[in-house]
């Protein structure tokens, strides 16, 4: 808000109070205006405004309702105990109201506020202009409810109370200024202390506008310097943060450069890994693919072999050959009985012919020898038949053939076995294979988990642990807590102690107060006490121990040194009771101190304790997520890592494999059936043949038991014809019968023939097929041979595929532990430098490993938490500067106030003293008056100096300093008074009148050095006589032409120069009423 002066060199009225408007405030429950006198006489005096009335019918409430409206804060000035005491509280017969409400109306029709600064305009709350500028007619209204809320108002605008007071000072208008003057505030005026009495003259002098904004530059620059505080505290608890974080940024810079080139390493690593086993898994794979087909091949093969061999054996032509041997069987009977037939008849023929003497009996005999020669060749011939053991061939035959089947069934079990050990070799080879990509990763991992080193580390940790446990339980925080709550009951107790002493304190200055003691007397001591009083309140809020000593022993000596000066021999025996009060307030009000010493510092200790108790359990917690991570380090490396359990399994392996290789070859070699079954399909051969050979010599010895029967028939039929000796002949017949059966003969000699040469041709085909038999059995054996082969290489390259696949899981398991993926090692594009060796290429990753675990685990959020802290202190760091512009600018400003104030104040008070001198000798016709400045003591500012030195804080010192030695550096106003004929040392010493004449005079040299637009008085004149009355209404009409006066007054001489008269009444109903007179127009009337 800009600085506004009153233009006062104007001879006319540049604002005045027009009106004034009252509702519910006290006892005005309705609502009343006062219209002042604005007529202003030929010598430019303006008129006087008298509200008069009995006592107790409000009209002090009028003065009390202007400097209520104009932001009075006092209740005890206000005559309430309470805010809502200044509204209407109600009587028998009307009700209480909810508001008071008082607007003041001044005019401003000159507008003679002008700039002196700037020509900004300020503005209210709601951006409303507040220059008195915009406006003819100010008005300025104030609203109370009863449940507290309030409101100023500026030309209806809501506005806060400071607007309104500074706007005021411009116009030496204010509610502790001498706008308006109380009964008691006359008297009061000389009865203030030095101190109290230069606020007074601020105001008189007109600075009190300049105070008001010195005093905001004050309370800014304190702001600014607790705000400054607070920063650079904030800032000095940030650095050492900001430094640990700086540092761990750049370890986590450090450490994401390492991550990153181990990150490539490991890439290029596992590229380099992979790469191998996938160039061997596609070998493996491509070997089997190549050796599968093959080995379908041949398996096809031998399966077409076996289908051949199966149809070979299935294909038995013995039915056919039986069929044709038992059909030349008959052919051959019948044959037989065809030539027997013809031998027959050729017998009967030759016994026909003999019988007609072409046959004798030597023939006979000769033919019966003939035919018993052949009967005992077909004898010797079926005995030999029948001697030969042919069952017993054949027994044997199916005994070899079963036992060649036995044979069989127990290399089929050989086979089976060899094949079941086969498998087991395979899944041995496989499991040696994954062993030894274990053993080889567990190698490489040796230089990675140390478990020695980890087990080291772990105890260390725990070790650390135990020892952050104790210290833990060391920080006993409860204790700290009980002794603060032990200190703050005594502290309790002492504040008991000193409320009980402080009260005896007061019955004594009650006591003396209604004691004989003279007024002046009695006054000061009571100043005293309160004073004394005012101190120890003071020192309660004191932090620094020696500066409370300080201000105790200067509280005790000041307030002894005054009550010794003051006090009466009368009193003297209540002295020792304030001597000893005193030293027990004292006494208990240091100890107190002490005990609010002891709990800041125990509370300080506990806030230490909690805070390094914090600050152990984080590291504790660290600690203990530490020793899980070796945890599980240790158990991962000894999963990991355990090479003689590895070489212990491997050894076992291979002892199985040498005993399962010794198995398989000795199964290998019992195995091969092929012979077996050629040797058992050679004697199902023999036994068939043997069943044929027996059918044939059956057939035979059946042929020939019939030719033996046959023989002895004929023989036995030429015995019966030699005797007989008679044949019948019957040639013809018998040439006919003859050539019949030769016919026979020869049909059943071509189907003989026929059948033999069919016969002759299933023998060769049979023994074609058996050799056709034998080499598919040689085939089915070599491509069996062929594909056993084929299996064991098939085996050794599933072996190596296994262990190709073991290594790549193995892989796959470390390059998921180190946190990466295999997809991304697969899509890696080498690069020149991806030539380094594996050895080289393990050894950088594992000291890029070393120095990360060198470096530690960080929280990713640290740089966050980095980049927040630096922006904080850089902000901070900013807001410094900027305060501490804002103090260099406010200093500068302060300065230059205490300058216009000095100068200013200068200037006024030596006419407020001039005209004190002269209006003192106008009201006491004589005598001498004068005030005086009160300077400073330089005791005084040693002392401050003393107690400034022992503050450590600058600005706290230059801030105490500004406050207690304003920019006028006075330490108060002293006023002297010396009424005609009278040699008096002090002001104390005059009568109620001289004190009522003196303050009045001080007053009426105040208006008249630096007037205030308007005054109201209220009954100060009650304490003068008629004389002096007249002289003081002089007084006022003389300085209407520089104020307007509003006077609450019993006294004639003044109710005689008041233009307009306010008559105050109340009801029946406790409500005030007004009555108005116009006195001038009632003069005008008259004339």
């Amino acid at each position: 808000m800009g600085f506004f002066l009153i233009n006062s060199a104007s001879a006319r009225f540049f604002m005045y109070l027009e009106k004034l408007e009252i509702q519910g405030f006290k006892s005005f429950a309705n609502k009343n205006k006062l219209v002042f006198s604005n007529k202003i006489d030929a010598n430019g005096h303006r008129g006087l405004t008298a509200i008069v009335g009995p006592n107790g019918s409000g009209k002090s409430n009028i003065a009390d309702a202007i400097r209520w409206v104009l932001g009075e804060q006092s209740l005890k000035t206000l005559r309430g105990k309470k805010s809502e005491d200044v509204i209407f509280s109600g009587s028998d017969q009307k009700s209480q109201l909810s508001m008071a409400e008082v607007s003041l109306y001044l005019n401003n029709e000159d507008h003679q506020i002008v700039p002196v600064k700037n020509n900004e305009e300020e503005t209210d709350t709601s951006g409303h202009s507040l220059s008195p500028l915009n406006y003819d007619e100010i008005v300025i209204t104030r609203r109370l409810f009863r449940n507290g809320d309030s409101e100023y108002l500026l030309n209806n605008n809501r506005v806060r109370l400071a607007d309104i007071q500074i706007l005021l000072a411009k116009a030496n208008v204010g509610q502790k200024t001498y706008s308006v003057i109380g009964q008691g505030m006359v008297e009061n005026f000389l009865n203030t202390s030095a101190a109290e009495r230069k606020d007074f003259f601020d105001e008189a002098t007109g600075v009190k506008q300049f105070q008001i904004k010195r005093d905001a530059a004050l309370n800014k620059l304190e702001s600014s310097y607790d705000n400054l505080l607070q920063v650079e505290m904030l800032l000095n608890e940030i650095k050492p943060r900001l430094k640990m974080l700086t540092r761990q940024v750049e370890r986590l810079k450090k450490r994401g450069q390492l991550e990153t080139e181990l990150n490539i390493r490991q890439h290029r690593y596992y590229f380099q890994l992979w790469q191998d086993i996938d160039s061997k898994l596609k070998q493996a794979n491509s070997g089997i693919l190549l050796l599968e087909k093959e080995k379908q091949e041949k398996e096809n093969n031998l399966e077409k072999i076996k289908a051949e061999l199966n149809t070979l054996k299935n294909k038995d032509d013995s039915s056919k050959i039986s069929q044709l041997q038992e059909r030349l069987k008959i052919y051959q009977r019948e044959r037989s009985d065809i030539v027997q037939s013809i031998a027959r008849l050729d017998a009967e023929l030759e016994l026909q012919l003999e019988s007609q003497g072409q046959s004798d009996i030597a023939w006979l005999n000769g033919k019966q020898r003939e035919l018993k020669e052949e009967r005992r060749r077909l004898s010797q011939e079926i005995s030999n038949l029948e001697n030969e053991d042919i069952s017993a061939k054949e027994t044997k035959l199916r005994a070899k053939i079963q036992k060649l089947n036995e044979e069989i069934n127990r290399r089929e079990n050989f086979r089976r076995e060899y094949e079941r050990q086969q498998e087991e070799k395979s899944q041995l080879l496989k499991n040696l294979a994954r062993l030894d990509a274990v053993l080889e990763a567990n190698l490489e991992a040796q230089g990675q988990f140390d478990v020695a080193w980890l087990n080291n580390k772990q105890e260390e940790l725990k070790r650390a642990l135990d020892s952050l446990k104790k210290e833990i339980e060391s920080i006993n925080i409860e204790d700290s807590k009980n002794a603060v709550t032990e200190l703050e009951n005594k502290k309790a107790d002492l504040d008991n102690l000193i409320a009980r002493d402080n009260q005896a304190l007061q019955a004594l200055n009650n006591f003396l107060k209604n004691s004989s003691q003279p007024a002046a007397g009695r006054a000061e001591i009571n100043e005293s006490i309160d004073e004394f009083l005012k101190k120890l309140d003071a020192i309660k809020d004191e932090q620094n121990l020696e500066r409370i000593k300080i201000l105790i022993e200067e509280a005790k000596q000041t307030f002894q040194k005054q009550i010794r000066s003051l006090i009466d021999g009368e009193n003297a025996a209540k002295l020792e009771q304030v001597k000893a009060l005193q030293e027990n307030i004292i006494k208990n009000s240091e100890a107190r101190q002490i005990l609010i010493a002891e709990i800041n510092e125990l509370q300080l200790e506990l806030s230490t304790k909690q805070e390094r108790r914090r600050l152990l359990e984080n590291s504790r917690e660290a600690s203990i997520r530490e020793i899980k991570d070796i945890e599980d380090k240790i158990a991962k490396s000894q999963i990991k890592f355990n090479s003689a359990q590895i070489e212990k399994e491997k050894d076992q392996i291979n002892k199985r494999l040498q005993s399962l290789e010794t198995s398989i070859q000795e199964n290998l070699a019992h195995s091969q059936i092929n012979d077996i079954v050629t040797e058992r399909d050679k004697l199902n051969n023999e036994l068939n043949e043997c069943r044929l050979n027996i059918s044939a010599k059956r057939q035979r010895l059946d042929l020939y038991l019939d030719k033996q029967r046959q023989t002895d028939k004929e023989i036995k039929d030429i015995e019966d014809k030699i005797a007989k000796s008679q044949i019948k002949f019957n040639s013809a017949q018998i040439e006919k019968d003859k050539s019949e059966l030769n016919k026979n003969l020869a049909n059943l000699d071509a189907k003989i023939d026929a059948d033999q040469i069919e016969l002759q041709k299933y023998n060769t085909a049979k023994e074609e097929e058996k050799n056709r038999l034998f080499a598919y059995q040689s085939e089915n054996q070599n491509l069996q041979t062929e594909i056993n082969q084929l299996n064991g290489r098939l085996n050794n390259l599933k072996i190596e595929l296994a262990r190709q696949e073991t290594r790549l899981e193995d892989l796959e398991n470390n390059i998921a532990d180190d946190g990466l993926e295999l997809d991304s090692i697969k899509k890696y594009k080498p690069t020149d430098e991806d030539n380094l060796a594996d050895a080289r290429l393990r050894q950088r990753i594992q000291e890029l490993k070393s120095q990360l675990e060198m470096i530690g685990g960080i929280d990713p959020e640290t740089e966050k938490e980095f980049q927040e802290t630096d922006e904080r202190y850089r902000f901070l760091d900013k807001q410094t500067q900027d305060l501490n512009t804002a103090i260099e600018s406010l200093e500068k400003v302060i300065a230059e106030l205490d300058i216009n104030i000095k100068e200013k104040f200068e200037q006024e008070f030596k006419i407020i003293s001039e005209k004190f001198s002269e209006y003192f000798k106008i009201l006491f016709n004589g005598g001498t008056a004068k005030i005086f400045k009160l300077e400073t003591t330089e005791e005084d500012k040693e002392i401050t100096d003393k107690l400034d030195n022992n503050n450590t804080d600058e600005r706290s010192r230059r801030l105490k300093n500004l406050r207690k030695y304003n920019a006028i550096g006075l330490a108060g106003i002293e006023i002297q008074a010396t009424p005609p004929g009278k040699k008096i040392q002090t002001i104390s010493m005059l009568s109620g009148g001289e004190r009522a004449l003196t303050a009045i005079a001080l007053i009426c040299a105040i208006i008249s050095a630096n007037p205030s637009p308007f005054v109201v008085l209220d009954e100060v004149d009650a304490a003068l006589d008629e004389a002096n009355s007249e002289r003081l209404a002089q007084i006022l009409d003389d300085l209407s032409s520089k104020t307007q006066f509003v006077i609450i007054t019993h006294n004639r001489a003044l109710m005689k120069r008041a233009s307009i008269i306010y008559g105050v009444t109340m009801k029946a109903d406790g409500v005030s009423q007004l009555l108005s007179i116009r006195l001038d127009d009632i003069n005008a009337f008259r004339n």
